[in-house]
């Protein structure tokens, strides 16, 4: 077993609403964890990306506002409709072929009355830990970021995207190789 990052999953304002002052805009930010895998040695690799949240999974908002999905080999985005499979909760018996990359992602796609019955401070979000197991050690490399989208208002699907950006998660081992 081989720990990768941290990660922080968020749909929440900036701000909590209940201490600003009603005139100052106060983006709505959606973040998500990516990881992305290559296969660095052999011709194929069976693997594991196993997220460790402290509450399951379920304050806030909960897992009906997660989506998880996988972009494969060929650039293709699939749900995966597989991460809160009963063994785990994460990314189970992934395959990746000699000289592949595939891009492992979770984030949160609220709609506005899911959002304010959640939390009081208006988001929800979670936190913990990503791991990658079962595959030879030095076989992978994985690259694990950071992705938000603020938009100018917590209706996603109507409101404005302010601004957007993508940043590297310090690894646990200090570098890429898994």
């Amino acid at each position: 077993m081989a720990y990768l990052s941290s990660f922080e999953i968020l749909a929440e304002n900036l701000v909590p609403p209940v201490i600003l002052p009603p005139s100052p805009q106060n983006p709505f930010a959606i973040q998500g964890y990516f990881v992305q895998v290559s296969l660095v040695t052999g011709s194929s690799a069976l693997f594991n990306v196993i997220f460790q949240e402290t509450t399951d999974f379920k304050q806030g908002a909960g897992q009906s506002v997660l989506q998880a999905q996988i972009i494969d080999a060929g650039g293709n985005v699939n749900i995966y409709d597989g991460f809160f499979a009963s063994t785990g909760r994460g990314f189970l018996s992934q395959k990746i072929g000699a000289g592949q990359t595939l891009i492992f992602g979770v984030q949160a796609l609220p709609g506005l009355s899911e959002i304010e019955a959640a939390a009081p401070q208006g988001g929800t979000g979670w936190r913990g830990t990503v791991r990658i197991e079962g595959q030879s050690p030095g076989q992978l490399i994985a690259t694990p970021t950071q992705r938000l989208v603020y938009y100018n208002g917590n209706d996603i699907t109507k409101a404005d995207v302010i601004d957007a950006v993508v940043y590297s998660v310090p690894t646990f081992s200090g570098g890429t190789s898994i």
